[in-house]
């Protein structure tokens, strides 16, 4: 495809990388007011005596004092002992100490949306028939404002198991355990498939990019979206998404989902997105958006 004298061509994952640090660096600028926090991943684990892992979170550290719990997960057999509700404090412990006043959670109907409410999360995005005949929610919860520690009824997991610190190894595991489950409810159709585009003009200079891909339940995302200074209000950006539509729609893909503060969600609203959900002061002073555009 070309636009006038620029052409869209795939993208490696070194200029993934190289477009990452102009989209942080352009965010930086737009709330210089709340530090960075350190991005990384923080592993919690529990194992049954035996060295076996039974249960455990993958925490991510994300930028301006946000966390998410991108993973939790229980064996079947030690379900409804309290474990789930250690692991969630384990994660909002972890956050706290990290600097962080929002921790961010995504979960199904066939999840646990009920016991992260029971511990002060509140749904702030609703995914209608995402995937396709299910519902999903985006949790927040502020942890700033000293809401009350959850104890369920059942609580032996806190008499029997520790939760401790884990590897890159025991996240595989929780990884795969939680995997594994979803299959059984949302069965895989494919791989992810990734559609990230670069445009470059007749010296092959990259001047915009747009980072995305179609995950296997046939959901296509945009990570992130870039236009080099001298180079925007052209049209340069929406013609990256228009590509990136139509390569969504070839790959089985029928929704198009987004996450942008607002500082950029115009650009999507312009674009035919709607926002699903808004997470308030984040960063402090700003508003961000989960976004969608049904294909």
């Amino acid at each position: 495809m070309h636009f006038d004298h620029y052409e869209i061509l795939p993208m490696t994952e070194d200029e993934e990388d190289l477009i990452e640090e102009k989209i942080n660096a352009y965010a930086d600028s737009m709330a210089p007011s709340e530090p960075r926090t350190e991005e990384e991943q923080i592993v919690f684990k529990a194992d049954d005596g035996d060295g076996n892992v039974i249960g455990g979170c993958i925490l991510h550290i994300h930028e301006w004092g946000r966390a998410v719990l991108a993973k939790l997960w229980v064996d079947e057999r030690y379900r409804r002992q309290g474990l789930g509700s250690l692991l969630i404090r384990a994660a909002e412990d972890a956050a706290r100490a990290k600097g962080c006043y929002y921790l961010c959670l995504g979960t199904a109907d066939y999840m646990a949306r009920p016991l992260y409410e029971k511990h002060g999360f509140r749904v702030f995005t609703v995914n209608r028939d995402i995937p396709r005949g299910h519902v999903c929610w985006s949790l927040s919860k502020r942890l700033d404002q000293g809401i009350p520690d959850y104890i369920p009824t059942n609580n032996t997991a806190a008499e029997t198991y520790r939760v401790v610190p884990g590897t890159a190894e025991d996240a595989e595991i929780i990884a795969k355990g939680l995997e594994a489950f979803c299959e059984e409810v949302v069965p895989d159709k494919h791989g992810y498939i990734p559609l990230s585009k670069k445009l470059v003009d007749a010296d092959g200079n990259l001047i915009a990019a747009v980072i995305s891909g179609v995950d296997s339940d046939d959901t296509a995302d945009i990570d992130g979206i870039w236009v080099e200074e001298g180079y925007r209000g052209q049209g340069i950006g929406t013609a990256l998404v228009s590509e990136i539509e139509r390569e969504a729609k070839e790959n089985g893909a029928y929704v198009i989902l987004s996450y942008g503060c607002d500082w950029v969600s115009g650009f999507f609203f312009r674009n035919g997105f709607t926002a699903r959900g808004e997470l308030e002061d984040y960063p402090r002073g700003h508003t961000a958006y989960e976004l969608e555009k049904r294909i």
